[in-house]
């Protein structure tokens, strides 16, 4: 039953794309798979050992730094600042959605979503992270991927 389910669907999918298209196809998922992986171990081996505590450490450091006086405005550092930051929100969006739909397609969905929510500015966010962070596979996956770079492991909330 099932391979005549795989026999029928193979023959439509040769008469309606061809078998050069479907070859194409299969070799640009491939490139986009490793890719996806290459970029993942970088993102996650950049980042900081200790950001996912850095929330508590940063209203820790708050009362003891003193705010310094802001340059008058410059015009061309703000230009640069929002291209950044407008680029971080769209990579950590596609993130998160390539995450959810890896969820039931091959590949590393929780860890995608996690990533792409570090990109993200909003309320809620540590919470978020922190949620998903006590699955110990994620913290495991994590910590994997950095030692394979030589990095050290994170570190997390204990909460």
């Amino acid at each position: 039953m099932i391979s005549e389910s795989y026999i029928k669907f193979s023959a439509y999918l040769l008469e309606t794309f061809g078998s050069h298209s479907i070859l194409l196809i299969i070799v640009f998922t491939s490139i986009l798979t490793i890719a996806y992986f290459i970029l993942m171990g970088y993102i996650i081996t950049q980042m900081d050992k200790m950001y996912f505590i850095r929330k508590r450490l940063t209203d820790e450091r708050k009362t003891d730094i003193k705010v310094k006086a802001q340059p008058i405005f410059m015009p061309i550092k703000h230009s640069v600042v929002l291209i950044v930051n407008f680029v971080k929100i769209l990579l950590g969006l596609c993130l998160v959605v390539c995450g959810i739909v890896m969820l039931v397609l091959p590949g590393q969905g929780i860890i995608t979503i996690l990533v792409g929510l570090s990109l993200l500015p909003f309320p809620g966010k540590h919470k978020i992270e922190q949620f998903l962070l006590a699955r110990k596979s994620v913290r495991y996956s994590l910590n994997w991927i950095r030692s394979k770079a030589n990095k050290a492991p994170f570190m997390f909330d204990e909460t």
